[in-house]
Parts: C-alpha cells; structure tokens; sequence
C-alpha cells in the first residue's frame, strides 16, 4: 500500500513567451518529451500560459496543435485573465519593479519583472489540480525522472514542506550545503525557492501571499521578483524546501 501512487492530482504548467515560443512549440520532443513525459507522472491536466508575444494568433495555433495532438489539454492567455488575478492575489503591475542594481542584466526592466511573475502566476491561479508542477521554459529534463509520486508522500506527511523540486543542473554538493539535513530521497531546506521548477499545494500558494519581502531576500537579483516575495512568505510562515537528491532538470 506505500508504494501506492498518492491520491492527488497534478496539472503541469509551463509559459512561453516571445523568445522561447518557437523552441517549446515547434519542437517536437522538447515539449512532450524533455519537459512532461521524462517526469514519469500521469498528470492531469498539461496547462501552457502564453506571455508576453509579439504575435499571438501565430502562437495560439502553435499551441492549440499541442492540444489536439494530446500533449497539451488547455491554454491560458496572461493579458486576458490578468487584471482579474492580480486583483486576487492584492497585487498591481507597479509592485514588480527592477532595482538600481538591475542595470548589469540584459534586457530587465520594470516590464521583465512583472512578466517574469505573470507566468508562474497564472499557472497557479488558473491550475484544477491539487497539486501544480511548474516549470519555466528554459527548463528540461535529460533523462527520465521518477520523482513526484515520492514529493508528494513526503509533503503529505510533513506539512511544513511547501515546496518540491529536483536538483538543478546536477550540482548536487550546492543543494546539500544549502539544506540543514537529509531524509531519504530529499535534502531539506529552512528557506529558498526558484521559480525554474516547483511542484506547489495550490490550496497553499493561490492566496493573497506575495506581499511580504524580507531583508534577507536581497540574494534574489533583478529587484521585487516573485521568487523575493515567495521566498519571503515561506520563510515567515516556517515552510520548508525539499529538492530530490538522485536526479536534476538543466537550467541554462
């Protein structure tokens, strides 16, 4: 009976945007293999979030041919339910601000900041599973990954673990030094979250919850991120990070 598949749902969830659409989309494999299939789980529903594109009827296609092949079940479009969850969630575009120090990265902006968050966001938000798995779309993983059905015993059993992800780009030694013990198939960390992949409660995380940013959240570049304010939240309130220690996504 232990061994049994948890009885929880997960959806998927991943977003594009105008620079990595085509690479998600209109590569065969990266999609159903690399980013969904190589999770080894049945989910229940595969959500995409389109961003912020240049032309959204090119990529609304691109994605409904994903949904009728059954890779995909559904997409979201961000500017079409965005003033309706940012008011959920008692957020407004002008929290998501770059920082002075923000000028030594390409391209970031006031602008990146905010849609850096609408990603992530609106897959919690518009997610019908119990649980979500989100990955950005510069994340995939290389080889096959039996991992969630052992997260989610454990975040089961232990409440205080919120978040589940797995190592990343195989630097195995850093996730250790970064966690305060190790238990089983996971390392254990008092704080830290990375919106590269985590595999959420969405009872926990679609709450009026990003509002709080700590001082100690300063290690999160580019000004008020959304990693900044969950980082935050999750430390105030005690939860912790599990990250599977015997496999990694690749993150460039």
């Amino acid at each position: 009976m232990f061994w049994q598949r948890p009885p929880f749902t997960v959806t998927f969830a991943t977003s594009v945007w105008e620079r990595d659409w085509r690479q998600i989309l209109l590569d065969p494999d990266y999609l159903k293999v690399r980013q969904i299939d190589n999770h080894c789980f049945p989910f229940a529903e595969k959500l995409l979030v389109i961003n912020n594109v240049k032309c959204l009827d090119a990529v609304k296609k691109a994605a409904l041919e994903k949904v009728s092949e059954g890779v995909l079940t559904r997409i979201v479009v961000a500017e079409e339910i965005c003033a309706e969850m940012l008011s959920f969630f008692q957020l407004a575009r002008d929290d998501f601000r770059a920082d002075a120090e923000s000028a030594q990265y390409a391209a970031v902006s006031h602008d990146w900041v905010f849609y850096n968050a609408l990603g992530p966001l609106s897959a919690i938000y518009t997610a019908t599973s119990d649980y979500v798995l989100y990955l950005t779309g510069d994340v995939w993983l290389d080889k096959r990954v039996d991992w969630i059905p052992k997260a989610l015993r454990r975040m089961a059993r232990f409440p205080q673990y919120k978040v589940a992800n797995l190592t990343w780009n195989e630097r195995y030694k850093e996730a250790r030094k970064e966690s305060y013990k190790r238990e089983w198939n996971f390392f254990v960390a008092r704080a830290g979250f990375s919106d590269q992949m985590f595999l959420v409660r969405k009872d926990d995380f679609c709450r009026p919850i990003y509002n709080e940013i700590r001082l100690d959240s300063v290690h999160y570049p580019r000004g008020d991120v959304w990693e900044k304010r969950v980082f935050s939240y999750m430390k105030n309130q005690g939860w912790e990070r599990i990250t599977y220690r015997h496999g990694s996504y690749i993150h460039k």
